[in-house]
């Protein structure tokens, strides 16, 4: 996930200091993605030096702490809109483990494979079903996630058994 995709994101709607950047972040994911004040402060840096944020002056906090606040240039509106409407174009896995271990094994230990593997993922198939009763919505889409992830494992060991039978 791109950190300052998101925080610049959420600097698009107004200004904020980094402390309500890390608030609303952490809101809106849920806490599913901790974000320490150190990584957004530095991220923040980051943003404003390539020129897509800038100072909006500063605020007292509910803390009573006067905290520089930050919002999103034109060219940091620009780039956040484009990053929203843009594919997510995932990285293409080399070096998959489970991949390597199909392809290294002698065939009398691919059965052993598959039978732990499918285990494994269906023992976590279940347990994120069970969590789904109650979750938050946020909560609910990175398990659902998850889920369909180990659909789609499930799917490629049911290949490679009827392909190594």
């Amino acid at each position: 996930m791109s950190i300052p995709n998101a925080l610049l994101s959420l600097l698009t709607e107004g200004p904020q200091a980094a402390s309500q950047v890390q608030s609303t972040f952490q809101a809106r994911t849920n806490n599913a993605w901790p974000l320490n004040i150190g990584q957004v402060t530095q991220t923040l840096g980051r943003l404003e030096r390539d020129g897509l944020i800038e100072s909006a002056g500063k605020q007292r906090l509910e803390s009573g702490r006067l905290s520089i606040t930050y919002e999103a240039t034109a060219t940091g509106k620009e780039a956040a809109t484009t990053w929203m409407e843009s594919p997510v174009d995932k990285p293409k896995t080399e070096r998959d483990e489970l991949t390597i271990k199909i392809a290294l094994a002698d065939p009398n230990e691919i059965d052993t494979i598959i039978f732990t593997q499918r285990a494994y993922v269906m023992e976590e198939l279940r347990a994120l079903t069970r969590g789904l009763a109650g979750a938050t919505p946020v909560e609910k889409l990175v398990a659902k996630r998850r889920i369909f992830e180990c659909e789609a494992e499930l799917r490629f060991l049911d290949y490679v058994e009827e392909t190594h039978a």
